[in-house]
């Protein structure tokens, strides 16, 4: 007896052939998808990446696994091949442009090719029974494969699925807490203290720990992060699209952020840099920099007010307006689709209302530290801070990150952090300058500011590269 076919209709995506049935996609499982996105991170670039006009995204990552795993030899053709009789056999140019509505002409070629580079796939000849030769394609290698039984209920839905809802990222691709590992299912173990569960979820990189409380996920610890500003999250329970949120500085269903040219969005962990930073009777840091020792010395800073939080409200430009800039660009037909009436209104009460109702989408105007709590402060006058040089955070004893001063310290540290105004919380602000005034005023006993004066411009470009490449090894 034949057995009956397995049809799973929100991962269907038909076929325009009116002999052929649709085509079934089983859906990527969640760990493997976060593995394939972190193995191409690591071996080819960043997700994401523009390579040869493509933008190479987890989503086309995925979609390409899932287009590939759907074919029983596991392999496509890179383009459709019309045959004589009309028929066609799709490649995966026509896969993409049907499931992600993309130039699949221009992206094939190039997501073959990142995905060959990281080892998930493999070239391969696809024979043609019109043309009677082979065709270049790609197969997807063993390992990367997966069939029906070792499918998990999704966390994670790839391009069109055919019941209208819009894609979203699994939340275990990208941990929350550091912004750099990923997340995997553990099962088989407990956490001290906590009550039985059949799995938690742990982080790669931080060691993060969630544990499932119904459909959602509670943090229970930080296993090696330093950033003080995460502890307010211990503890908390949050669904995995509002886990994603967090870790994207985004809202589910968006796309993610775009940062103004030169501005680099940064994470809401950095860990401190793999150095030992000397402290010396002073109060000044020794510091191993380029074969020798620079000395680093304390700036006392006058913190006046309270600390506030939603900052963002006070954004008095109309939502409408806001909405013309490029970085808003994304978020125009999600607001016209669904909050249009709100476009008069200045953008600082509109987000209030969301974040009130609990509205995630409030998120997507913010930069990645932009909804901190911030206070005011000054550099001490002092005839060091009048000077150029270089001025580093310091965190729980750790490097968090460096700045190089064209212009005197002081000026540098009052105008640049001692005051986070509105508009410097929006996604056209620098989130960098939000989290350092936000560590600063939160967190007076972990965090400092220190100073090394350097006159030269090219010595302080190689004291900062020196410094922050220190920095990107204790990340990694």
């Amino acid at each position: 007896m034949r057995p009956s076919s397995i049809f799973i209709p929100f991962l269907c995506q038909p076929v325009e052939s009116i002999t052929m049935s649709a085509t079934q996609y089983l859906p990527l499982p969640p760990e493997l998808f976060a593995h394939a996105c972190d193995t191409v991170s690591r071996r080819v670039s960043q997700l994401p990446f523009l390579r040869g006009g493509v933008k190479v995204t987890g989503e086309l990552v995925g979609v390409t696994m899932e287009c590939l795993n759907a074919e029983p030899t596991r392999a496509l053709a890179l383009s459709t091949h019309q045959g004589p009789e009309g028929d066609q056999k799709d490649g995966l140019d026509r896969c993409l442009e049907q499931r992600l509505q993309i130039s699949g002409k221009a992206a094939a070629p190039v997501i073959a090719e990142v995905l060959c580079s990281a080892g998930i796939a493999e070239p391969a000849l696809i024979a043609d029974r019109y043309i009677h030769h082979e065709r270049r394609g790609i197969r997807l290698v063993a390992p990367w494969t997966w069939h029906i039984a070792s499918t998990m209920a999704p966390s994670v839905r790839l391009g069109s699925s055919g019941d209208g809802a819009g894609s979203s990222l699994s939340w275990l691709d990208l941990c929350p807490v550091c912004r750099t590992g990923i997340l995997e299912r553990v099962v088989g173990k407990q956490l001290f203290g906590i009550p039985h569960t059949d799995f938690f979820i742990e982080c790669s990189s931080c060691g993060a720990k969630f544990i499932p409380v119904g459909p959602a996920f509670r943090l229970v610890s930080i296993a090696t992060i330093r950033d003080p500003l995460w502890k307010k999250h211990l503890d908390k329970t949050h669904s995995p699209e509002e886990w994603a949120m967090l870790a994207r500085g985004n809202c589910p269903g968006i796309s993610p952020a775009r940062f103004p040219a030169g501005k680099k969005p940064s994470g809401p962990a950095l860990p401190a840099a793999a150095v030992t930073l000397t402290p010396l009777t002073d109060g000044s840091l020794a510091v191993p920099v380029l074969k020798k020792i620079l000395y680093f010395h304390p700036v006392p800073l006058h913190f006046a007010g309270s600390v506030r939080e939603d900052a963002f409200f006070r954004v008095q430009k109309p939502l409408e307006e806001l909405l013309l800039q490029p970085v808003f660009e994304h978020l125009r037909s999600p607001v016209n689709a669904k909050y249009s009436r709100y476009l008069p209104m200045k953008t600082g009460l509109f987000l209030h209302q969301l974040k009130e109702r609990h509205d995630p989408f409030y998120r997507g105007f913010l930069n990645a530290s932009g909804d901190e709590k911030y206070g005011t402060f000054r550099a001490e006058d002092d005839s060091e801070t009048e000077k150029k040089g270089i001025l580093i955070v310091i965190v729980n004893r750790g490097l968090y990150h460096v700045i190089n001063s064209p212009d005197p310290l002081r000026t540098t540290i009052n105008n640049r952090f001692g005051r986070i105004g509105p508009d410097d919380c929006l996604l056209s602000g620098d989130s960098i300058r939000c989290r350092i005034n936000a560590l600063l005023c939160t967190n007076k006993k972990e965090a400092g500011l220190y100073i090394h004066p350097v006159e030269k411009e090219d010595q302080r470009l190689a004291i900062t590269n020196a410094i922050d490449g220190l920095i990107s090894v204790g990340r990694g």
